[in-house]
């Protein structure tokens, strides 16, 4: 039987020391959960939160063996489920009657019945597949976690020992203005990089990308919450804002809330905002927000400049009519295009015409290496794409058009072409400053 209680652990993992990625990030997704959680007022609640960079998963789990909780909660992306797992089977090895979740991107069935997750698949009881607030918040509240209780609860997919995993209906789509904010309790570290939600989801559905899967985006943030998230932000000195969005161009509605709250706050005059954008939708009502802005840095994410490549994954951009647009984002904002290095489809001599192309633009570029992400190409590419990936990083290795070794030669080309430009590389991407 598990656990009634209420002391609660909150666990995130971000990617190691890299020169290649931003300074630390909080996990925005387990910070909103514990602000669901906090202002749900529940009797009892006693929450902790890890949120790892560099410590070792077995000091981390001796910390939270002695916090000794009911419930605990796993952020799962593709760089922190092997830390997880190594932090998470002991606790529940050592008691199974705690119950333990996982909500994020590689919260997924098909994600968890790889070879290298087995362990960890054996102990977590429950997903969160989509919004988590109010499913995690739901399931704290109830005292009742038999198999009965907890399939009573929207947003839940259960572990049952008798066969696959089982979801139960969805709950709610989020009212947007109705979530906590885990920067207006005072939940979030001072210093740093602060993340900025004003919609969720994306009108596109790009096979290679987990964005599109969610509805598309319906309600946003008001002008007035966004500019009491300013305030809050201001509160704990965040020097720069990351727009944790699809696009800054993808929702107008969202789009004109966030220009009037930083015109009203005056919060983003001194600041970097970091953004995409995509091309097509660019006005001049963007620009000129942009030129407001102290640090505007923006990604536009081309992905590649041939158009059957775009078509077979489902990008509905064409490079073709890209013109000047590039010229215009580069005349207010530092700019880095976006490419993807190992799409089904592409080839070695397609992607080196892309990269040749991306770097004659002027921008800066940064080429990430394809992966075959659960809610994505794992779940959507058809079985012509032949895709072989490693199970653990979920890099692809070779697929339809990239035959042999072909992707580990082309990512040996890129690290020496990014070191040599004076650039970097990353786990799962390779940087290089304007040409």
């Amino acid at each position: 039987m598990k656990r009634t209680g209420r002391r609660v652990a909150l666990l995130a993992w971000y990617p190691p020391d890299n020169p290649a990625l931003p300074p630390f990030i909080p996990n925005m997704g387990m910070y909103m959960v514990a602000a669901a959680l906090t202002a749900a007022n529940l009797d009892g609640l006693d929450l902790r939160i890890w949120d790892e960079r560099t410590r070792s998963p077995a000091e981390v789990a001796q910390e939270i063996a002695a916090f000794d909780p009911d419930v605990i909660g796993g952020s799962a992306f593709l760089w922190s489920l092997p830390a997880l797992q190594e932090t998470l089977v002991p606790l529940m090895e050592d008691d199974p009657t705690r119950l333990l979740v996982l909500g994020g991107p590689s919260a997924r069935p098909n994600m968890l019945a790889l070879a290298p997750f087995a362990r960890l698949a054996r102990q977590v009881d429950v997903l969160v597949q989509g919004e988590g607030e109010a499913a995690f918040a739901d399931l704290i509240a109830t005292r009742d976690r038999s198999p009965a209780g907890l399939g009573s609860l929207r947003g839940l997919t259960l572990r049952h020992a008798d066969g696959p995993w089982r979801a139960n209906p969805d709950g709610p789509r989020a009212v947007m203005d109705q979530l906590a904010s885990p920067y207006r309790q005072g939940l979030i570290p001072a210093g740093g990089i602060g993340l900025l939600e004003t919609y969720r989801g994306c009108p596109f559905t790009c096979s290679f990308c987990e964005w599109g899967v969610m509805e598309a985006p319906k309600n946003v943030l008001s002008t007035a919450r966004i500019a009491g998230e300013f305030t809050a932000m201001d509160d704990l000195g965040l020097g720069a804002v990351l727009l944790a969005d699809a696009g800054l161009n993808l929702n107008a509605q969202a789009f004109a809330a966030l220009r009037r709250a930083a015109d009203e706050t005056g919060f983003l005059t001194n600041r970097a905002l970091i953004a995409e954008v995509y091309p097509k939708a660019l006005t001049e009502d963007h620009i000129r927000f942009l030129e407001t802005v102290g640090a505007p840095h923006i990604g536009v994410g081309l992905q590649s400049f041939d158009d059957a490549v775009l078509r077979h994954v489902e990008r509905k951009f064409d490079p073709a009519r890209l013109g000047g647009l590039m010229d215009v984002l580069r005349s207010v904002a530092s700019v880095t295009t976006e490419l993807i290095m190992g799409l089904p489809g592409d080839t070695p001599e397609r992607f080196q015409t892309s990269f040749d192309r991306a770097r004659a633009l002027g921008t800066g570029l940064r080429v990430y290496h394809c992966a075959v992400l659960p809610s994505a190409l794992m779940a959507r590419a058809p079985a012509s794409d032949q895709m072989e990936f490693d199970p653990v990083t979920l890099k692809m290795q070779r697929c339809r058009g990239w035959p042999g070794d072909s992707i580990a030669q082309m990512a040996d080309r890129m690290t020496a072409a990014s070191h040599q430009a004076g650039g970097a590389s990353g786990d799962y991407f390779w940087v290089f400053p304007p040409a």
